[in-house]
């Protein structure tokens, strides 16, 4: 999906789901700047450990504890940003007056409950 967008715009770059160990997060992410990536998703169980290994925080990515996107910043920085709450809520707005007053139930603890 990424790749085919990547190709339909014209741009030379590729999108690919790369394994990484626990114990190996830090090379990973040494790895990332080594090879001079534009950015970086990350999955569970990363989300927590990657962030030691990063420069700066967005603020919902220290308000929430944990990171899915890496990305350099204007100051050259390797960041990291969290959309997880973003891509959850982004839907709801539209039925806020429904929502508001109500129980809502969320399954699972992933980033985008916190």
């Amino acid at each position: 999906m990424h790749n085919t967008a990547f190709a339909e715009q014209g741009l030379n770059v590729a999108y690919a789901a790369c394994a990484v160990a626990p114990e190996a997060v830090g090379d990973a992410v040494a790895g990332l700047r080594a090879l001079d990536f534009a950015g970086a998703n990350v999955t569970i169980p990363h989300k927590e450990a990657v962030i030691p290994h990063l420069d700066a925080l967005t603020e919902r990515a220290r308000a929430i504890g944990a990171v899915n996107t890496l990305f350099w910043d204007e100051d050259g920085r390797l960041a990291g940003d969290n959309t997880d709450a973003a891509g959850f809520r982004a839907p709801l707005e539209g039925h806020a007056e429904h929502l508001r007053g109500g129980d809502l139930l969320i399954f699972g603890a992933g980033g985008a409950a916190r």
